[in-house]
């Protein structure tokens, strides 16, 4: 289970496109593993996390990390963040977000 303080959002990107939001946690907690909540969505997606989901190696007390999830034939673009307590997954087309959002709303919990 994928378990959100808010529920799914899409909205515009600032740098171009679009982004669907997922609110985590607290600002600034450390606790939050986004790699454990990114292999959970790769799953849901039904995507082989090992050949989809590239980040850069893990680093003690990461952040503003970025990486690719490729999803069909298109590659999002994975932002997370520590500061915020936030992981954004974004693309020029927000009708692959939708899709995205669809698959994984059976997952999410909003708590």
């Amino acid at each position: 289970m994928i378990k959100l303080h808010s529920p799914l959002e899409i909205k515009p990107d600032p740098r171009g496109g679009w982004q669907l939001v997922f609110w985590t946690g607290n600002a600034f907690d450390y606790a939050t593993s986004f790699r454990a909540l990114l292999d959970d969505i790769t799953q849901a997606l039904g995507q082989e996390a090992q050949h989809d989901l590239q980040l850069p190696p893990y680093e003690v007390g990461e952040d503003f990390v970025e990486g690719t999830l490729r999803f069909g034939s298109s590659s999002l673009r994975i932002y997370y963040e520590h500061s915020l307590s936030y992981l954004a997954l974004m693309c020029d087309r927000a009708r692959v977000l939708q899709d995205v959002a669809d698959r994984l709303r059976a997952s999410v919990q909003v708590v």
